[in-house]
C-alpha cells in the first residue's frame, strides 16, 4: 500500500535558533525575571498586594519569590530540556507551544511554592488556573522583547559580516578593463543648483527656463517653465541668499518679495498703482517694483 506524502508545512519551516547561544538564554531569564519583579512591584496587578494581608512574610519577598519560581522554570525549560530531540526541531512557528509549555510549568512551581508558604491557600484546580492565568498575563511581555532583541542583534551581525564580505572581495584588473565606461557628468554650471537652507539640492534647473522667485516667510516659491507648463517648486531658504546666488545669473531684485530674470521680463510699465513687471508665461501675475529696486529697471528697459 503506497504511503501518502507528508505535506511539507512544517519540515519547509526554518528551525527556530534564536535561543541556541547560551548567552541569549541566560539574557532572557535575566530580563524576565527583572522585568517581572518590577513589574509586579510598581503596578501591584491583580490587587496582588491585598492576597497576602497578615502574611509573616513582607510582600517585597513573596515578589521575589516568585520571581525565583519563574527563574527555576526557565532555567529548567531551556537548559534541562534544550537538549531534546523535539526541542531542537521546533520551527518558528511550532516555539510557540513550547513557550506555552513554560508557562505552565512556571505558574505550577508557584502554584506549589504559594500553597507552603501560605495557609490562606490550597493546592486546587481552581488555585492552579488563577495561577496560570496572571503568569500567561504577565510573562510573554519581556519573553517576546528578549526574543526581538536577539532578532534584531542577529540580523545586524549578518548585515556587518556582508559588509566585510563584499569589502575583501578583489576587483580584477581584467574585469575592471570590461566594465562600461560611466555616463559623463553633467556639466556643473549648466544648471543652477536650488538648494535648501541645509545646503541640499532640491532644484536643478537651466537659467533660462527659470522665471522669478517669490518670498513666502521663511520659504520661496521657484516659478520655472517645464515645457510648455509653468511649474512651481517650494523651498525652505531665505530670498537673500536666493539672490546672492542668481545675480550673477541675470537676476534682479523688484520688491522685497520678489527676484525676477531679467531676460524673462516682457512688459514694464506704470499704472495708478506705481510700477510692474510682466514675466513670460505669468502675464496674468505682474510682479510689483518698489522704489528701492526701481532704477535698476529703468537703466534695463528705459
Amino acid at each position: 500500500m503506497k504511503s501518502l506524502p507528508t505535506l511539507p508545512l512544517v519540515a519547509d519551516q526554518p528551525r527556530f535558533s534564536l535561543l541556541d547561544p547560551v548567552r541569549n538564554r541566560i539574557e532572557l531569564i535575566v530580563f524576565c525575571s527583572v522585568f517581572s519583579f518590577c513589574f509586579m512591584y510598581i503596578f501591584l496587578p491583580f490587587n496582588i498586594n491585598m492576597w497576602y494581608e497578615g502574611q509573616h512574610l513582607h510582600l517585597v519577598v513573596f515578589f521575589g519569590i516568585f520571581t525565583g519560581c519563574g527563574i527555576l522554570g526557565l532555567t529548567v525549560s531551556q537548559f534541562l530540556l534544550a537538549g531534546w530531540k523535539i526541542r531542537r526541531r521546533l520551527t518558528n512557528a511550532t516555539y510557540l507551544f513550547w513557550l506555552l509549555g513554560e508557562i505552565v510549568l512556571v505558574a505550577s512551581i508557584v502554584t506549589m511554592v504559594d500553597v507552603l508558604l501560605t495557609d490562606t491557600f490550597f493546592f486546587t484546580w481552581s488555585e492552579f488556573i488563577n495561577t496560570l492565568r496572571y503568569t500567561a498575563l504577565i510573562m510573554p511581555l519581556p519573553y517576546m522583547i528578549s526574543l526581538l532583541w536577539f532578532f534584531s542583534r542577529e540580523k545586524y551581525k549578518q548585515l556587518k559580516s556582508l559588509e566585510n564580505r563584499v569589502s575583501q572581495i578583489p576587483v580584477l584588473p581584467a574585469l575592471v578593463a570590461d566594465m562600461p565606461a560611466p555616463l559623463p557628468a553633467p556639466v556643473p554650471d549648466s544648471c543652477l543648483q536650488i538648494k535648501d537652507e541645509q545646503g541640499k539640492t532640491v532644484l536643478s534647473v537651466h537659467p533660462a527656463k527659470l522665471l522669478m522667485i517669490k518670498a513666502e516667510d521663511n520659504y520661496v516659491q521657484v516659478f520655472y517653465r517645464n515645457g510648455a507648463a509653468i511649474s512651481k517648486e517650494l523651498v525652505r531658504v531665505p530670498l537673500k541668499k536666493m539672490e546672492l546666488q542668481l545675480t550673477a545669473n541675470g537676476f534682479a531684485r523688484a520688491h522685497r518679495s520678489y527676484l525676477v530674470n531679467l531676460s524673462k521680463v516682457v512688459l514694464f510699465k506704470k499704472n495708478s498703482k506705481g510700477w510692474l513687471l510682466h514675466i513670460e508665461g505669468m502675464e496674468d501675475s505682474p510682479v510689483p517694483v518698489s522704489g528701492t529696486y526701481l532704477p535698476v529697471f529703468q537703466s534695463a528697459f528705459g
